[in-house]
């Protein structure tokens, strides 16, 4: 997700207790599989937790020790979705939404900075089709469930996807809490727009960078990775 200037998304409010989650939404997650559970508490944290749904740093920070977590606890989990070892985790929202985490975003940080880290677009990207198409996108616990969910669109370099990018955004805005999501959604489809992809992939991909491209990716503030957004940290695109 592309580096924007911008207040950290506060959380939606709703019925939830002291505990961060509703009752209904404990019942959910203690059907999980246990590793797609795992991978939700890391991620948005346990839904016993004050903290459930709220925005944290971590998820769009270039934090080497966070990494290296990620990749010796969950690494092994990125070649298993890929292999569709994993697809029955999609028979639920939530499990939809870890299996779609360990796509587009362990992917990008156990892999950072490598070709492998845009591997598992496609994959993140089919299941975040059918989560949209089912309404499943809709029943996640809160507005960055959510937008973990629509992620997989903003990522992928087709107008297709660029323009649901937008559309799903710019409805999570217009509720509470998904307000700062949405210019980064307009950021990649601007990008998408001009160039017909991301130039800042062409480099790790074996990608000849037209002169247009190479000019773009010298401006102040162009890259992803270089526009900071406040108490979040560095994205990626």
């Amino acid at each position: 997700m592309a580096d924007e200037e911008g207040a950290v998304p506060e959380c939606a409010a709703s019925d939830r207790g002291a505990n961060g989650s509703t009752s209904v939404e404990r019942t959910a997650y203690s059907a999980l599989p246990p590793q797609a559970r795992e991978v939700l508490d890391c991620w948005f944290g346990s839904p016993d937790a004050a903290d459930f749904d709220q925005a944290r740093k971590l998820w769009f920070s270039a934090d080497e020790a966070f990494d290296a977590m990620l990749r010796e606890r969950f690494g092994n989990l990125i070649d298993a979705a890929l292999d569709s070892c994993l697809d029955s985790w999609a028979a639920t929202p939530l499990g939809a939404l870890a299996l779609v985490i360990v796509l587009d975003q362990f992917s990008r940080n156990c892999h950072r900075d490598t070709a492998r880290a845009f591997a598992a677009d496609r994959k993140a990207l089919q299941i975040a089709q059918q989560m949209v198409a089912s309404g499943a996108d809709r029943r996640l616990p809160g507005v960055h469930h959510r937008a973990f969910a629509y992620l997989p669109f903003e990522h992928d370099e087709t107008p297709a996807s660029q323009q649901e990018s937008l559309r799903l955004f710019k409805a999570l805005a217009d509720g509470p809490g998904g307000a700062s999501y949405y210019p980064f959604a307009v950021r990649h489809a601007e990008i998408v727009a001009r160039f017909g992809r991301f130039p800042h992939r062409n480099a790790l991909l074996g990608r000849q960078s037209t002169a247009e491209e190479t000019a773009f990716l010298r401006e102040p503030g162009s890259s992803f990775q270089s526009r900071r957004r406040k108490g979040a940290g560095a994205r990626r695109g």
